[in-house]
């Protein structure tokens, strides 16, 4: 008997090889949908991610723009001066690293003397040093970068 003589048989009127080839054709169609379809879904996906990030880069430009427009020197120049009563170094205060030394020095033979006349007059009162300016509150501090203050960010 001939291997081949089966693919000669009918079924119900076709012939076997005819059903095994219609049977091929549909498996492979299948196969072609399924795999365009799920690259359509992958293709999808890949241009929801690049949406994503742009718009992640978009932000960070965004942030970028907001830290260098908080960070100039005259906002914060600004800001030193009015909240905690800083002003910039004058040239009068500026010195070289070699003169640091002397400075040292000089400071503590100005606290030994003060040491001194403390000690020879006891009954004296120490005067009190000016209060220093009081520091940015939480309401400042909201004030200052365009957020809420505290009290409301906790409601």
């Amino acid at each position: 008997m001939n291997p081949f003589s089966l693919l000669n048989r009918r079924v119900r009127g076709f012939l076997v090889i005819e059903l095994v080839a219609t049977a091929l054709l549909t498996v492979t169609v299948l196969a072609v949908y399924l795999a365009k379809t799920g690259a359509g879904d992958k293709r999808d996906d890949i241009v929801r991610v690049e949406q994503q990030i742009d718009a992640e880069t978009a932000q960070i430009r965004l942030l970028r723009a907001e830290v260098a427009a908080e960070e100039r020197p005259d906002r914060l120049e600004a800001l030193a001066s009015q909240y905690l009563g800083m002003q910039p170094v004058t040239a009068k205060h500026e010195i070289d690293a070699e003169a640091l030394a002397d400075i040292a020095q000089l400071g503590r033979a100005a606290a030994d003397a003060k040491l001194k006349v403390a000690a020879a007059t006891p009954h004296v009162a120490p005067v009190a040093a000016p209060a220093p300016a009081a520091a940015p509150t939480l309401q400042h501090a909201a004030f200052v970068t365009g957020g809420e203050p505290a009290a409301k960010a906790q409601r």
